[in-house]
């Protein structure tokens, strides 16, 4: 049976509001000059998954997305553990696990202002008022310079086994879900996410977290299984995460080959998109035991830098995964099938484009990952092409220098490394 999802009152006025938008933007558009020219679009670096004070980072969220503005980010997300950054939320000084130090409260108050920290109570009683998303917004929001999207990563379990998710551009907070698998789970968790886009009328994007996270709680078989999954963290570069995998677990890269391989020769449908964060929670304290900042992030071609054609592109899979290798041109000519990649490099390094692909003859079960994910072709150097052929699935482009990350994490990806979409795998779905 379909029940058709009710509107909060919150929700109806919003979508008040947005039908009123749409309808000047229609009139802004029947009024403007023909003939004008497309936008020409841009590369936009930006993060979808860290933390702060909200839940367990250890950072008030102001600093934590002002790390990010000043080290050159053109968009940041903050999702922290099942809490939007809304209403009052007074924070202890002296938390247990994540106190606030004298010198975190100097240095907000050097950064915003000292009329902005709100704090109340007296001895260990003190307690801060932590600042909401529209607070920060307003204040460190810059039109085409830096934006920030409200997010939440709705945390929850299945039989011990963590499936978190990562929901971007919500309004109201995404319970987490518990069904009886763990592919149950991450599509109970989307069909929520995507109740509240069809209610709101708003693009929100969700993205799976760190499969490989400590017991290798989500596999190849349940991305692809949950139909509905369309990204996933192929590198989430915290130190506890097992992206190079072990003995009986696959690498976080050959777990999206084998999901998309499935998805491609047994379900005919679409393939993931994998994405790049550093699920930052430590600020303070840098090294490889920690999760810092600054070791994975996504770069997106869009129109503008605003939500809706960032979401966009990555809907269209124009982004890419990065961990420090920049790219100066990716192109994808699905006549000639061939795909052109050209590194932005770096004085003194040196680059490897490896082609990667799986040909149709490959195991659909994933059980004989011998054929699935294999280098097509391998070129040294900063530019490079590859036409595909009849018999392979996809191909994806993967640039490795041999510079090292500035702070890699502990068991994980401690290269500059880029990772692009894979492309010409749509004649193999049933509806792309």
């Amino acid at each position: 049976m379909n029940v058709r999802p009710q509107a909060t009152p919150r929700l109806r006025v919003l979508c008040i509001k947005i039908a009123a938008v749409a309808i000047l933007v229609a009139l802004a558009a029947a009024l403007s000059p023909s003939g004008l020219a497309a936008a020409e679009k841009q590369w936009y670096k930006g993060h979808t998954h860290c933390h702060s004070l909200w839940s367990d980072g250890d950072q008030f969220p102001e600093l934590v997305l002002d790390w990010y503005k000043s080290r050159g980010y053109d968009f940041a997300c903050l999702s922290d553990h099942n809490v939007l950054m809304e209403d009052a939320r007074w924070y202890p000084l002296n938390h247990e696990k994540r106190p606030v130090t004298p010198k975190m409260l100097d240095q907000c108050r050097g950064r915003f202002g000292e009329g902005w920290l709100e704090l109340r109570g007296e001895g260990d009683g003190r307690e801060v008022r932590l600042k909401t998303y529209e607070e920060i917004r307003k204040t460190l929001e810059e039109p085409g310079k830096f934006l920030m999207i409200q997010a939440e990563e709705v945390t929850g379990k299945c039989k011990q086994k963590e499936v978190h998710v990562n929901a971007i551009n919500l309004v109201e907070l995404v319970e987490p879900r518990t069904e009886r698998t763990v592919i149950e789970t991450i599509q109970a968790d989307l069909a929520a996410v995507r109740r509240q886009a069809e209610v709101t009328g708003r693009r929100i994007l969700a993205h799976v977290n760190h499969p490989n996270w400590r017991r290798y709680d989500i596999t190849a078989f349940d991305l692809a299984e949950a139909i509905d999954v369309r990204f996933f963290e192929l590198c989430n570069n915290c130190h506890d995460i097992n992206n190079l995998g072990d003995a009986t677990h696959p690498s976080s890269e050959k777990l999206w080959d084998i999901a998309n391989t499935i998805r491609l020769t047994k379900l005919q449908a679409p393939v993931i998109f994998g994405v790049g964060s550093d699920d930052t929670h430590h600020y303070h304290v840098l090294n490889p035991e920690n999760a810092n900042p600054g070791r994975a992030w996504i770069v997106v071609r869009a129109e503008k830098l605003e939500i809706e054609p960032l979401l966009a592109a990555m809907e269209q899979g124009d982004f890419y995964a990065s961990t420090g290798v920049v790219l100066k041109d990716l192109q994808w000519n699905p006549d000639r099938r061939t795909l052109q990649i050209e590194v932005d490099p770096k004085p003194g390094v040196q680059y490897v484009i490896e082609f990667v692909g799986t040909t149709g003859d490959a195991d659909p079960t994933g059980c004989d990952t011998a054929k699935i994910g294999q280098v097509l072709a391998r070129h040294q150097g900063t530019k490079a092409e590859y036409q595909m052929k009849d018999d392979e699935l996809y191909v994806r482009a993967v640039v490795r220098s041999d510079r090292k990350l500035d702070n890699p994490p502990s068991n994980s990806i401690d290269l500059e490394t880029a990772w692009t979409q894979p492309v010409g795998w749509e004649r193999f779905v049933t509806n792309p």
